[in-house]
């Protein structure tokens, strides 16, 4: 059986132990979907019935906007009475209810879902995330080989900007030796420089020329070099209109 769009769909698959082999199938939510039920009983039969090994089903729940009523481990319906039944259950990890400290104790590939766990009380939540990429950052630095630390710190810091905004979860990383060095991060940074830089040109210059036309914010949302972006907000203040600041090179 073509597996292809299903292993697309979900998000992850392990199989462990001797022969017969078991399967955890992993899935990972970032937002609600009342849905998400059935799609987890979906996939466990279809990995079930290519592989014809046990699954068991996983759903992490990434955030508290994730959550849903429905998510209870448990599907069930019945047809027709006392003429079978489904009973499908899976398991239900909301991510904020976890203590950090079991994940920045556990394995390494888990390290980057710390910044999402339960942090602890009465500290101001940068102050505790701070504390948390510190010790993430210790760890990966006498665990792992550098190009494994980036990967996984990239991870983290992408996950956390589902807890903080961009700006501030980039303030955090900014003293991480691996985070500086990583191209992934210094790409991620300029598209945040990009798209800020695009919005202060269309405010400022609506203060100053007018309201854009549609074509102008369509050229200007498609500048994505940083540099030259730049010089348009340099030359902001003496250009004469929209067409003037589009001239610039």
């Amino acid at each position: 059986m073509d597996l292809s769009t299903i292993s697309a769909a979900t998000d992850f698959v392990l199989g462990y132990g001797d022969p017969p082999v078991r399967l955890v199938d992993l899935n990972f939510q970032a937002s609600r979907d009342a849905g998400l039920s059935r799609r987890l009983l979906m996939y466990n039969a279809l990995l079930h019935h290519r592989y014809g090994a046990p699954v068991h089903s996983v759903v992490l729940l990434l955030r508290p906007a994730a959550d849903d009523a429905t998510l209870t481990g448990e599907l069930r319906y019945q047809a027709w009475p006392r003429r079978g039944r489904m009973l499908f259950k899976y398991e239900v990890v909301r991510l904020w209810q976890k203590p950090v400290r079991r994940f920045l104790a556990g394995h390494i590939g888990t390290l980057p879902l710390a910044p999402l766990c339960r942090l602890p009380e009465n500290v101001p939540m940068e102050e505790a995330l701070a504390g948390v990429i510190r010790r993430m950052d210790e760890r990966l630095q006498r665990e792992a080989p550098p190009p494994q630390a980036a990967l996984l710190l990239n991870a983290a810091y992408i996950l956390t900007g589902l807890r903080l905004p961009r700006e501030r979860a980039t303030r955090l990383f900014q003293g991480v030796r691996a985070m500086r060095e990583s191209s992934t991060y210094q790409a991620i940074l300029n598209e945040g420089w990009v798209e800020s830089l695009q919005q202060t040109l269309l405010r400022l210059g609506q203060q100053k020329f007018g309201s854009p036309t549609d074509e102008i914010i369509t050229a200007i949302m498609a500048i994505t070099d940083r540099e030259r972006l730049e010089q348009m907000r340099d030359r902001l203040l003496i250009a004469s209109g929209w067409e003037e600041l589009l001239a610039t090179r």
